[in-house]
């Protein structure tokens, strides 16, 4: 039988009876719970006799000394909370002990979509009037972007998403701006930042779900004036990729990139709402209708000097600076969190090592290349690693990258350059991590157990 818990406030004003009466209605819905969080404001354990089979947990929520404060509230959840019952499955949450402000705040958890998958809201009262105790279910199917990109961080595990919500100011401004700029149809929309901001992932993640399409994705450098035509606007026998972004969003990655002949023929492409072009070797001209996204690691004042004058002022109608994770310092830690989870490997921790050595490398280091910086400690730590020591793997990690000494990533400047993909990424880090292992424990067998996989995996990152 699958296993329930039942996190709720404890009741100021009835004591234990919500929470015992609670257990007990559920179970009449055959739902028997086994573990209960008992949120409470107080530094004070409270007494509760529950069913020997009853898990309690009491927590001690910091929300100040206003219980009505919703933005402690939902602060305090946020921080304390969400992390603890993140994996946690068949999780049922009465809404009713507490303030109002409580309950609002478990609402609005919910319809942000910051609760585990499946989690289930409850309602418990009392009738004066017949003494008789009951729960119900609470129907809220509100749905925001919010919740959708929630959803897709635990859809996409591998990914390292922005936060929807982060907690320093340039980049809840650029996100909101992001926010109310994707939501208008049919007008370009630029996104500027520094190389890996992680420009290609906020189209391919926030900008899709707010706009509820599908991202047809053009790498700009890959194209030419020899293959561009056949690329874009295709032929008789094979669609192109205008086409296949029909009621879609077509993003130019990187533009800049675009040569200047291709920028002047898709001009008249961008002129109108109906997007009219016509393919190579046809005579009739075909009609679509798409969103048009492009990003740059330029900024716009360089970008209009690299662009057809024409070109850059149909792209730049509308645009977002996104900043550089050196000026997000209060994200980095949840951005750490990210990118070890996009990176590491099976059976390493799920939960990104961290102390005050990195603490301190995450609020002084310039972070030149953004993520790509913590894609290379990730890499080191999990080389480095062994018999479990992370703060051994990390520290040492530290070092190297402190020292500019990185014997793993010797190739790193040649590698990351416009035009090689995430994929490409991962491979040459997974074979120089695979390679640097061999090389440090003298056989493959060895190398595997030291990073805790199999040697057909190390053999397979090495490409032989």
């Amino acid at each position: 039988m699958a296993e329930h818990t039942l996190i709720c406030w404890q009741s100021v004003n009835h004591g234990n009876d919500v929470l015992m009466n609670s257990l007990a209605l559920l179970s009449n819905r055959r739902i028997a719970i086994k573990k209960v969080i008992l949120l409470r404001q107080s530094d004070n354990i409270i007494d509760i006799q529950t069913d020997r089979d009853v898990q309690l947990e009491q927590i001690q929520v910091h929300i100040g000394d206003d219980p009505t404060n919703h933005q402690k509230i939902y602060q305090a959840l946020c921080e304390q909370i969400l992390p603890r019952i993140a994996s946690i499955q068949n999780l049922h949450i009465n809404i009713s002990p507490g303030t109002p402000a409580m309950h609002a705040v478990w609402l609005i958890l919910h319809a942000g979509g910051r609760l585990p998958n499946g989690a289930r809201l409850w309602s418990s009262q009392f009738n004066p009037q017949t003494q008789r105790h009951s729960i119900r279910e609470v129907d809220f199917p509100i749905n925001t972007y919010l919740s959708e990109i929630h959803q897709l961080k635990r859809q996409k595990t591998s990914w390292a998403i922005y936060d929807a919500e982060p907690k320093s100011v340039l980049r809840e401004r650029a996100l909101a701006d992001l926010k109310k700029f994707s939501q208008l149809s049919d007008i370009p929309l630029l996104i500027c930042g520094e190389q890996g901001i992680g420009k290609s992932r906020l189209v391919e993640s926030l900008v899709q779900i707010i706009k509820q399409k599908e991202v047809i994705a053009i790498a700009c450098g890959a194209l030419d004036e020899h293959n561009a035509d056949r690329i874009l606007f295709g032929n008789k026998n094979e669609m192109g990729l205008l086409e296949k972004a029909h009621q879609n969003i077509l993003f130019f990655d990187e533009v800049q990139d675009l040569p200047k002949s291709v920028q002047r023929k898709l001009l008249r492409v961008l002129q109108e709402k109906e997007r009219k072009f016509r393919p190579t070797d046809d005579v009739e001209e075909k009609n679509v209708i798409f969103d048009v996204v492009c990003t740059s690691h330029h900024s716009p004042a360089e970008l209009a000097n690299i662009l057809e004058k024409d070109f850059f002022d149909r792209i730049s109608l509308l645009s977002v600076h996104f900043p550089p994770l050196r000026d997000c310092r209060e994200d980095l830690l949840d951005d750490w969190q990210q990118v070890w989870n996009e990176l590491r490997m099976p059976n390493f921790p799920s939960k990104a090592p961290t102390n005050q050595q990195l603490i301190h490398f995450l609020n002084t280091s310039a972070l030149s290349d953004n993520f790509r910086d913590l894609q290379k400690l990730v890499c080191l730590i999990m080389a480095y690693w062994q018999e479990n020591d992370v703060q051994a793997a990390l520290n040492q990690a530290l070092e190297v990258i402190n020292t500019g000494q990185n014997p793993l990533f010797a190739s790193t400047g040649e590698m990351i350059v416009t035009g090689v993909t995430r994929l490409e990424m991962l491979n040459q880090f997974k074979k120089e991590i695979a390679i640097n292992a061999k090389n440090r424990y003298g056989t493959w067998r060895k190398a595997a157990e030291a990073l805790d996989c199999d040697e057909k995996t190390l053999r397979q990152d090495a490409n032989l």
